[in-house]
């Protein structure tokens, strides 16, 4: 099931790259999940070798439905409780130059810096919510560029980063099918 259909709590980043790294190398996984008044949002960094890159900042959106999101706890798979080293929840921030999204995380830089999710580790994040019958779908929204969601990705001492993001199903694929119709056009007689 594609990420952003009914049903789906999932969207997998590794679609798009702000600048020469490979999208395919920004690879990050969110997994929405709503209950009652609480939206659990866990991001794991699927970076790997040769091209491990830290997570320092999250963007995702949310539905006309929603009104309100507040940070109430952030958990390390490692380190635990990471509350203070994560900025408090922003809403309509910029990333890079995929748009503006609803809400946003920000962190720091830093190898060892508790507020970077380091490749093969997550962060649990907990919101409390406010809203009209929100499920897992309310999270999974487009922006105004047709992205559901985004992260900076850190590498380095100097903070060389690249956003990566995935598009809504529909423009992913439209993309896939006119890749295949040019495979098909070149190889026409």
């Amino acid at each position: 099931m594609l990420a952003g259909q009914a049903g789906a709590t999932s969207i997998t980043l590794s679609t798009v790259s702000t600048d020469d790294t490979p999208a395919s190398a920004l690879d990050a996984t969110f997994d929405f999940s709503v209950t009652g008044s609480t939206l659990t949002l866990v991001v794991t960094n699927d970076t790997t070798d040769p091209d491990e890159f830290n997570v320092n900042e999250v963007f995702f959106n949310g539905s006309g439905d929603v009104t309100s999101v507040s940070l109430v706890s952030a958990t390390h798979s490692v380190v635990g409780d990471v509350l203070a080293a994560w900025q408090p929840l922003e809403t309509s921030e910029r990333a890079g130059g995929l748009g503006e999204f609803g809400f946003a995380m920000s962190g720091g830089v830093g190898e060892t810096n508790p507020n970077v999710i380091q490749p093969a580790k997550s962060v649990t994040f907990v919101f409390s919510i406010d809203g009209t019958g929100l499920d897992d779908n309310d999270f999974i929204q487009p922006n105004e560029n047709g992205y559901l969601g985004a992260a900076k990705f850190v590498n380095g001492p100097g903070d060389d980063s690249a956003f990566g993001a995935v598009p809504e199903p529909s423009t992913g694929l439209l993309l896939i099918a006119g890749l295949a119709g040019l495979g098909a056009w070149r190889r026409a007689p």
